[in-house]
């Protein structure tokens, strides 16, 4: 049985995104980010020319950080030692768990990327931070059947391909792009809510009159066992993220990017921020 669609939005207001300039926030944990948890939070910086290479800092703690880059190049590093230089193609699996100081350098030039936020599961708030640079080169690149379009598979299962990120809970994460003409019924685990950001073209979704033009997020139910998705003959190439996740039923706290289960939890979270317990960024090299 396939997934119906919840509903369908486009991105909320464009909002300052630290050295990116600004992003299209598709959802977040103030909303519908609490009914998709562990997913919560989607932003997509769209295509766009960096006048000034530019930096920006955030502290992070209880959640993860995943980076899709399709243009530029992106620096990041935090201060427990990370270091990763993401070319176009590559991802990033950033866990901030106990907290850290995270920052992101960009070169001038041609640039896009996405963020997700992935929740993690309470016995894992105060992890060690943990990273896992993916290079494009590792991300396998499956193709649909029918010449439909093709899957690179950066977390999860496709036809007994695995993708490459290690992650906390169970996941599906896909970059795909689907050609004029194409049909694909997508197989997803019953019990998960689904997630598909369009970012380029204009596709349909089984059970869903309105055409999905991008930018758009629409959104699948978790009962059913399968995802169908159409883009049109005449129409250009479609390009879209999914995201599905085994649902995390905790309560989430958080304050930007700490994120936490309690109110409690996030306040001594903001006195140790204060304290310095977040440590500092090291000197650059």
């Amino acid at each position: 049985m396939k997934k119906a669609v919840v509903g369908a939005s486009r991105p909320l207001s464009k909002a300052a995104s630290g050295a990116a300039g600004h992003e299209s926030l598709f959802f977040s944990y103030d909303g519908m980010g609490r009914q998709t948890n562990p997913v919560i939070r989607a932003a997509w910086l769209a295509p766009r020319k960096v006048p000034d290479a530019a930096r920006a800092v955030q502290p992070m703690c209880g959640m993860e950080c995943v980076s899709l880059l399709w243009q530029g190049a992106l620096r990041v590093r935090d201060s427990a030692g990370l270091h990763a230089q993401l070319a176009a193609g590559d991802a990033l699996w950033h866990g901030t768990g106990s907290g850290v100081l995270r920052e992101e350098s960009l070169q001038a030039g041609a640039f896009e990327a996405c963020h997700l936020w992935l929740n993690l599961p309470a016995q894992h708030k105060l992890a060690a931070p943990y990273s896992q640079h993916i290079a494009s080169a590792d991300i396998p690149r499956v193709a649909l059947p029918g010449d439909a379009g093709h899957i690179r598979l950066l977390a999860g299962e496709w036809q007994g391909q695995l993708g490459p990120a290690q992650t906390v809970l169970p996941l599906q994460l896909w970059d795909i792009t689907l050609a004029p003409g194409a049909r694909v019924e997508l197989p997803l685990p019953h019990g998960w809510y689904v997630e598909v950001l369009a970012l380029q073209g204009q596709m349909g979704a089984d059970y869903w009159r309105d055409p999905v033009r991008a930018p758009q997020m629409v959104l699948f139910d978790a009962f059913g066992e399968e995802v169908g998705l159409s883009v049109s003959a005449s129409s250009e190439p479609a390009r879209l993220v999914l995201i599905a996740s085994q649902p995390l039923n905790e309560p989430i706290s958080g304050d930007g990017a700490l994120v936490m289960n309690t109110p409690e939890q996030l306040d001594q979270m903001r006195q140790q921020l204060a304290q310095g317990a977040f440590r500092a960024l090291p000197d650059e090299a």
